[in-house]
């Protein structure tokens, strides 16, 4: 029997940002039949996937920045929860995003539902495999690659092209500095911009208190979370981030000025090295750390991107697609 339905394991952060990307590039191809799963503990992502496919909510097994051993309790309820939830769901495809949360309900997947399983390596990985990624590969998945370089770390990797966020505005100049960080946040950052007495910023603070900066600068607009990035994105000056999409999504969906600022607290993330090679394939600006006065000089002397890049995930859509057809 035909089966018709692609799951995709979104998670959280910029493994959302992947899942969105092929859950809207498959939906431009006329297919919204998706399964999305979003991490309960995130649950205000959901609206990204509005008009896109059924959201369905599972326990996140390891949350950013913490211990494995704390988590520990979650993984049997994650499985749990899987194999509850694909009961349910007519999988032909799997796109995992690349995060742990994607580890158990693909490996309930493949057990149980024998789809094809692909998954996705981080954009600024280079030198070095994402952990759940690797997990992914061992049990059966085909990686999806950014750039070519990435086959020296997955000779069986499918090279699609970069995987950035769609154009979702019309890219103005409203005037300000949108600092975006995801959900960690990046409290040294923060500081380091406060501390500069910018007029204008638009300061997305994530898992950090937002209320110190709301009353020290009235004038800035400052929240945790947002569900449309992407606004502020469209109509910023220049944006500041750490690595991951949010960079990719800025610099190439709406060719801003951007700021890298590398982020050791994200623990599983790429190394230093790998993120100054991220921001040389973006033509961003790269600060190893966030020194007020090197920030100060990039954003009085915005870098212009040149290069163009058309975004993988329309191949990944493709390629789903296709199994959906077989």
């Amino acid at each position: 029997m035909r089966k018709n339905q692609v799951l995709i394991i979104a998670g959280y952060g910029g493994h959302a940002g992947y899942a969105y990307s092929v859950a809207w590039h498959l939906n431009q191809l006329g297919f919204t039949n998706n399964v999305v799963l979003v991490a309960d503990e995130y649950r205000f992502l959901a609206e990204r996937f509005k008009g896109l496919g059924r959201v369905e909510f599972m326990a996140l097994p390891r949350r950013p920045g913490e211990a494995i051993y704390r988590g520990i309790h979650r993984w049997p309820k994650a499985l749990f929860q899987s194999v509850k939830l694909l009961r349910g769901v007519d999988v032909g495809a799997v796109f995992a995003s690349g995060s742990n949360f994607s580890i158990p309900t693909s490996l309930v997947s493949m057990l149980s539902k024998h789809a094809p399983l692909y998954t996705l390596e981080a954009i600024e990985h280079f030198t070095k495999r994402s952990r759940a990624v690797k997990i992914l590969e061992k049990l059966g998945g085909r990686v999806f690659l950014h750039w070519d370089e990435q086959l020296e770390l997955y000779p069986r990797g499918i090279v699609v092209g970069p995987v950035y966020e769609p154009r979702l505005y019309e890219p103005s100049n409203g005037g300000y500095v949108f600092v975006t960080t995801g959900t960690l946040g990046y409290r040294e950052l923060f500081d380091a911009i406060s501390s500069l007495n910018i007029e204008r910023v638009v300061l997305q603070t994530g898992d950090i208190d937002p209320e110190p900066y709301i009353k020290k600068h009235p004038s800035w607009t400052v929240f945790k979370y947002t569900s449309d990035i992407h606004k502020w994105i469209a109509n910023a000056e220049i944006v500041i981030t750490q690595q991951g999409v949010t960079a990719s999504t800025a610099r190439l969906a709406y060719e801003k000025p951007t700021i890298i600022v590398y982020n050791p607290r994200v623990t599983l993330g790429a190394p230093r090295r790998d993120v100054e090679i991220y921001a040389e394939k973006l033509e961003a600006v790269y600060l190893e750390k966030p020194d007020s006065s090197l920030l100060k000089k990039a954003i009085e002397n915005p870098v212009q991107p040149r290069r163009r890049y058309p975004s993988g995930a329309v191949n990944i859509a493709e390629t789903l697609l296709r199994h959906l057809e077989e």
